[in-house]
């Protein structure tokens, strides 16, 4: 019997199981993937809150996780099925790297510390017993438990913790698709371009340039639509010299959870007992901008405390996390009403538009 199980081995798993192992807690990280493992994620660090985390957590990311060039200078905003403009400019230093990279780092501070790390293991089911929980997974095609006395589930949109604590719970989820494709844009690169779309609004296309690969990434609820990619590829060849003659050297879509709404509402809690969800797996993911790296830390180490108050103190585990996790609610709360905001804009001018967008970004930038 382990102290804590956490499941999943992004940057909130990292920092939750770095931070209870630090507090003398046996912690082991089931990851279901073998690392380092790519991701669907521009890689971009963004944020006074993650930047500052990251910092005090982990340190300085070094040069050989960053990529080329290890950051960019902002953001461009753009409606191109309005005037085919450039909107407003936000400067700012966004560190860039890619996730595989990053993960990896963060998952090698955490071993440091002594946090064992079992790779490739495929959570297959959780039970709660008298002395916590017994939870089951594949490895290797061979079949394998562990008992922990707690469980901090961060293992991204598709919980598997979650739908252990909230067997019931129907979640909606939107889905994001990533292209690499070798090559350079008549672009900036030292910019990372939004390319919003009227027209299928929220659905638009972002586009970064790094390490000689052109990224582009879509978003969409339910799923990205075949003609959004095309008409997509087919705007950049006309403006910006995109050659779509060459098949993507990597594509990858992932699912994302539609928690904010419950999160924020109050009806969906990410914590049950001694079972507490941080991270995507908790909801802690900003809507418009969908930045997570900074609101995952947060919640994944306000776990890890929460549980080692809970052993101090007696209090369940839940009931303190529930309490910790009040501010950051209430700022994704706040920062939500920046959705009402640009519903308004899109039905006004391109400007204006533009504009709404940059602000609902600018502010995601100074939360916490």
């Amino acid at each position: 019997m382990i102290d804590v199980a956490v499941i999943g081995a992004g940057p909130t798993g990292s920092a939750a199981a770095k931070r209870c192992a630090e507090h003398g807690l046996e912690t082991v990280i089931l990851e279901k993937k073998r690392l380092p493992r790519d991701k669907v994620c521009s890689g971009m660090i963004i944020g006074r809150l993650a930047h500052a985390l990251i910092l005090r957590e982990f340190g300085k990311i070094p040069r050989t996780v960053l990529s080329r060039p290890p950051q960019l200078n902002g953001y461009k905003f753009h409606t191109p099925d309005m005037d085919n403009q450039t909107g407003p400019t936000l400067d700012f230093s966004i560190p860039l790297t890619w996730r595989r990279n990053l993960d990896f780092w963060m998952t090698e501070k955490a071993l440091v510390q002594g946090v064992q790390i079992r790779q490739g293991a495929k959570v297959t089911g959780i039970m709660k017993n008298e002395q916590g929980f017994r939870i089951s997974y594949e490895r290797d095609r061979e079949r394998h438990v562990v008992e922990a006395r707690f469980v901090i589930g961060a293992d991204g949109g598709t919980s598997m913790v979650r739908k252990f604590l909230y067997p019931q719970l129907k979640v909606s989820f939107a889905q994001a698709y990533e292209e690499c494709h070798q090559g350079s844009l008549e672009l900036d690169p030292r910019y990372f371009h939004w390319f919003y779309l009227r027209k299928a609004f929220p659905g638009g296309f972002a586009i970064h340039q790094k390490d000689g690969l052109i990224v582009l990434e879509f978003g969409g609820t339910g799923g990205v639509p075949k003609e959004r990619v095309k008409w997509a590829k087919n705007y950049l060849t006309t403006n910006y010299a995109f050659d779509q003659s060459k098949e993507p050297v990597w594509r990858g879509a992932c699912a994302v959870a539609r928690l904010v709404g419950g999160l924020v509402s109050g009806t969906f809690l990410p914590a049950g007992g001694n079972v507490l969800l941080a991270g995507e797996a908790g909801g802690f993911v900003l809507p418009i901008t969908g930045e997570g790296i900074g609101t995952c830390l947060k919640s994944g180490l306000m776990a890890a405390d929460s549980i080692a108050q809970a052993i101090k103190s007696g209090h369940p585990a839940d009931r303190i996390y529930l309490n910790e996790i009040r501010a950051i609610i209430t700022a994704i709360k706040e920062y939500s009403l920046w959705l009402s905001k640009i519903e308004v804009a899109t039905k006004g001018s391109s400007d204006l538009l533009r504009e709404t967008l940059a602000g609902a970004h600018q502010a995601s930038l100074k939360m916490f």
